[in-house]
C-alpha cells in the first residue's frame, strides 16, 4: 500500500497543531491562576520593593503626584500595575533619577 505523503502531512500537521494548543492553553492557564494569586494592592514597603527603590524615594514619587496610591484608613496602599503605568516612559527605575543629589 503507497503512502499518500499529502495525507500524512496533513495528519502531522493536526497533531502537531493539537499538542501546541494544549501547551499553550496550559501555560496561560498557569499565568492566569498565578496572577489571581497576587494581591491587587500592596503597601508602602512592598511597592517600594518591587519598584527596587527605597520607602523614602516611593514617598517622594507619591508626593509629588508621580504614581498613584489610595489611602485606606492611616495606610497607603498601591496597584502595582497602575503604578507601573504611571512611570515616565524610560524612566522605570525611578530611583536613577536625582541619584547622585
Amino acid at each position: 500500500m503507497p503512502l499518500n505523503f499529502d495525507k500524512w502531512a496533513d495528519d502531522l500537521c493536526n497533531r502537531l497543531r493539537a499538542e501546541i494548543t494544549a501547551d499553550v492553553v496550559k501555560a496561560i492557564t498557569s499565568l492566569v491562576h498565578a496572577a489571581s494569586q497576587q494581591p491587587s494592592l500592596v503597601d508602602r514597603h512592598r511597592q517600594a520593593e518591587l519598584l527596587g527603590i527605597s520607602v523614602p524615594k516611593l514617598d517622594s514619587l507619591v508626593r509629588d503626584g508621580v504614581i498613584p496610591s489610595k489611602l485606606i484608613g492611616k495606610r497607603r496602599l498601591f496597584e502595582p500595575a497602575a503604578v507601573i503605568a504611571a512611570l515616565p516612559a524610560g524612566n522605570h527605575d525611578a530611583e536613577s533619577t536625582n541619584h547622585d543629589s
